[in-house]
């Protein structure tokens, strides 16, 4: 049966109010690269300023609410949530739209840090419930330094990573191979892959992804650093991975693979799923347990509750798990079956090593 739509698990935080999900756009990488001979980052902040632009979805709609009235305070913050760490118009930050929501960064603020998280505080009155939501977000950006010649893939969304409504056909994503500061794009080849739970061999990005070719308005340019994305090939989620590999007999790292990764979300289709947990995302000291409960929403209202059809469901869930490498994890459901069936699955701390991915597909 054909996917209608999948999701990875996040952190959700659902009660009898509507749920929301959000997102926080960067139109610049993830991955500052600095240059200690030439004290220069790339890329620049001061010369390409970041802006960070948040967005708020009623679950299964495709609208962004951000700027609406029902949201009555938009606040963001520096590595943790404590007021000397709250962002204010000053010195190399700037906040601007109607919200005060979208921040401008000026400065290369990751000067002397190897990392640096934003956090976004978004308040929402539910006039149904009459009860005040509170949705946080967060996004890291990280420090690598050229020093010692580091090479290292970049990906980038360029043209942002969300299909919000029937006028966005497709987006854009590139990747990139620095060494230091600089661009290296002679002598390299390119793949891109697709996070894809039916591929359980390794067709060079590892079991778990499929390895992409060139389909009409599905996805082009699958071999060059620019690929192009439609949103038919994004059923509500889809993460997509490019391998750079070296061939430059005379470099260092030739035959040497490089990787980045990047998330592309469809709030335009028909069906939309939500997961939501019943013990949080985090497991302490090897201990903890809960339960992943996978929800469609079609127009904004839940389909195949759990309740329905004296307990039947419309659609077939299927749960894989991918390790804290990414890599699929077989047999995970039993020998030879690669993942747990039903709409509810339970984890225990054993299914967790460090970190895993949850991953529900349904049919």
């Amino acid at each position: 049966m054909p996917i209608i739509c999948t999701s990875d698990y996040t952190i959700s935080d659902f009660n009898d109010a509507i749920s929301l999900s959000g997102y926080i756009s960067s139109n610049l990488a993830h991955t500052q690269i600095y240059n200690p001979d030439n004290d220069s980052y790339t890329p620049s902040w001061s010369t390409t300023n970041l802006v960070l632009t948040p967005q708020l979805f009623v679950t299964s709609t495709a609208n962004d609410i951000i700027a609406t009235a029902a949201v009555t305070s938009v606040d963001w913050y520096i590595n943790s949530e404590s007021a000397e760490n709250k962002i204010t118009t000053s010195g190399a930050y700037a906040l601007s739209g109607t919200k005060s929501h979208i921040v401008t960064v000026s400065q290369n603020v990751l000067a002397g840090l190897n990392n640096i998280k934003y956090i976004c505080v978004i308040s929402y009155h539910d006039s149904t419930t009459n009860l005040d939501l509170t949705h946080k977000m967060d996004v890291t950006f990280t420090r690598v330094s050229s020093g010692s010649g580091i090479t290292t893939a970049v990906c980038v969304a360029t043209d942002g990573n969300i299909f919000k409504n029937d006028g966005i056909t497709s987006l854009k994503a590139t990747c990139d191979l620095y060494r230091g500061s600089t661009v290296d794009n002679t002598n390299v080849t390119y793949q891109w892959y697709m996070k894809d739970s039916s591929q359980t061999t390794d067709a060079g990005g590892g079991i778990g992804w499929k390895r992409l070719t060139n389909t009409s308005n599905v996805y082009t340019g699958v071999t060059t650093r620019e690929i192009t994305i439609y949103a038919d090939a994004v059923p509500s989620l889809g993460v997509f991975k490019c391998i750079i590999t070296d061939t430059d007999s005379t470099s260092n790292t030739y035959n040497g693979i490089f990787f980045d990764t990047v998330t592309f979300t469809d709030l335009s289709d028909p069906i939309q799923m939500t997961i939501v947990s019943s013990g949080g995302d985090r497991f302490l000291n090897g201990q903890g347990s809960t339960t992943l409960t996978a929800k469609l929403f079609r127009g904004g209202v839940e389909i195949d509750p759990l309740a329905q059809n004296n307990g039947t469901q419309e659609y077939t869930y299927k749960w894989y798990k991918y390790d804290s490498t990414g890599t699929q994890v077989l047999n995970w459901g039993s020998t030879g079956v690669h993942y747990r069936p039903g709409k509810t699955i339970s984890i225990g701390s054993n299914d967790v090593d460090g970190k895993a991915t949850f991953r529900c597909e349904a049919e």
